[in-house]
């Protein structure tokens, strides 16, 4: 029995209708602004192996006790243009704070040590896939990018000891999250979180990323 490759085009058109002709809007362009928190991956780096080696230096105890705080704060903004109900092109940027190390004095005949804070900015772009519905929105992304990390200028009696310096090398993330939808164009984003890659100079970093706040959509489609 032959058949007609009308009959099955005409078959293949009236199954698939539903994915093409879906009612189901979507917005035009949305955008997230909210808390970020990155841990840095400090390649196996403790205050105590700091410590240690600053002993070996000294050839005895070592003055000072050194800390690690891999913990940054900051913001994470991130636009995204919808291209259909699925498919979006997204940026992100992200900025955070913090001192990942801290040096405490052991005598109070060695005068505080102050190091200088450090900023970590990302800018980051890529796609991004979303399945919606009318109460939420889960989503995945893969952005590229770099990632500049710098030092705040420091000074200690009026002498600087460290000027202001940066860095920016290239950077990618893995990741998705949930919205949680509050209006036609609100919604709560109740976590995000990333993976990002950082090649550094001769080594790599692992970092991730939480992020939250509000996603504010504009139009529909």
């Amino acid at each position: 029995m032959r058949i007609s490759y009308r009959c099955v085009f005409a078959g293949v058109i009236i199954l698939a209708s539903p994915l093409f002709l879906s009612g189901q809007e979507f917005p035009k362009a949305e955008i997230f602004g909210g808390y970020s928190y990155l841990h840095v991956d400090t390649q196996g780096v403790t205050g105590q192996s700091l410590t240690n080696e600053c002993s070996i230096s000294f050839g005895g105890a070592c003055p000072v006790t050194f800390q690690i705080h891999p913990g940054f704060n900051g913001w994470n903004i991130a636009p995204q243009v919808n291209l259909t109900n699925w498919l979006g092109v997204k940026a992100q940027f992200a900025g955070q704070y913090g001192n990942i190390i801290t040096v405490k004095s052991n005598s109070s005949s060695i005068p505080p040590i102050s190091i200088p804070s450090q900023h970590i900015y990302d800018f980051l772009f890529g796609p991004a896939i979303s399945h919606r519905s009318d109460k939420y929105t889960v989503y995945t992304h893969g952005l590229f990018g770099g990632q500049r990390v710098g030092l705040s200028s420091n000074s200690v009696g009026g002498v600087t000891t460290f000027g202001d310096t940066s860095q920016t090398n290239f950077a990618f993330v893995l990741g998705g999250g949930l919205d949680v939808k509050t209006s036609k164009h609100f919604a709560i984003r109740l976590g995000q979180f990333d993976y990002e890659f950082v090649n550094t100079p001769g080594q790599h970093q692992n970092d991730f990323r939480y992020s939250g706040g509000v996603v504010f959509a504009f139009g529909g489609r």
